[in-house]
């Protein structure tokens, strides 16, 4: 099932700041050891303090000054979990992730130090970051 959801908020500056977000709702797995379900952790983070250069270290955890953050924490152990349980959307487009630079995709891993992330293009003011992260979660029964 698939839900759409559009938000509207007003900033002070009096910008108008509309954010869309796609859910997405997944049936509970079964397995042999009980059933399951899927948590979704969200970060997102908005871009106030102008261009975040291409290939800039961004920390998940601590993004530091120039972003407005809200949203659950997320932590990664390395650049096989960020692209295997996570999808990263800029202005509300699916990039495509990867464990490491050097592969030509959008949004990269850089160290579990931070949970630190980097872009292959230029962050632009305004711009919207959200980072999701899928864990699956399980009930012995």
């Amino acid at each position: 099932m698939y839900q759409y959801c559009l938000q509207q908020t007003e900033q002070q500056d009096g910008y108008s700041l509309v954010m869309a977000e796609l859910g997405i709702t997944c049936p509970a797995p079964t397995t042999s050891a009980g059933t399951g379900a899927i948590a979704v952790d969200k970060r997102i983070l908005v871009r106030t303090g102008g261009c975040f250069e291409t290939d800039t270290p961004l920390s998940l955890e601590s993004p530091g000054a120039g972003w407005a953050v809200s949203g659950d924490f997320i932590t990664y152990s390395g650049g096989s979990e960020f692209t295997d349980t996570s999808q990263v959307f800029h202005n509300g487009d699916l990039l495509q992730t990867a464990a490491a630079s050097g592969t030509g995709c959008d949004v990269y891993f850089v160290s579990a130090s931070g949970s630190t992330i980097a872009f292959g293009f230029n962050i632009d003011e305004n711009d919207i970051i959200q980072v999701w992260k899928f864990d699956a979660v399980t009930t012995s029964g």
